[in-house]
């Protein structure tokens, strides 16, 4: 899923020459989450996680991976409006599994890595408040 973005996001670097910056910055923190998700040895740690822990199902991680990928595959052949790609980015970043692995990240890096945890957390909010943010500058987004 973080490569999926990932790719999502580089699409709309192409497609937003004037907001590179923004989506390149999203670009290598979804690329950095995939090569943490991808490491052999962050898997090793997968028990020290809380047994309360909540795993999403298969069926939840496939569709929201199916829905990723149709997006990505969709934005090959239909470009779209700068509102249209922050309202996709924002739903990417709001997905289950992409909370999912974000929480997942820091729980197993929380065990004795505190301010890399602190870190990650505060990179998953900043995520979001980057793509609000944009969209509030755009005037896509009103605060109430």
């Amino acid at each position: 899923m973080e490569r999926v973005v990932a790719n999502i996001y580089k699409t709309f670097v192409q497609f937003f020459p004037e907001e590179k910056v923004f989506w390149e910055d999203l670009v290598r923190d979804e690329q950095e989450h995939a090569s943490w998700l991808s490491n052999v040895n962050f898997f090793e740690m997968i028990d020290l996680l809380p047994s309360t822990e909540i795993l999403p199902t298969k069926e939840l991680i496939d569709n929201s991976l199916k829905f990723a990928e149709n997006k990505s595959r969709h934005l090959r052949s239909s470009p779209v409006s700068l509102e249209e790609a922050l309202k996709l980015a924002l739903h990417l970043e709001e997905t289950m599994v992409e909370i999912f692995a974000n929480h997942l990240i820091a729980n197993v890096l929380a065990t004795s890595h505190e301010s890399l945890t602190q870190k990650i957390l505060m990179a998953e909010k900043i995520h979001k408040d980057k793509i609000e943010d944009m969209m509030i500058t755009k005037g896509f987004l009103q605060l109430s």
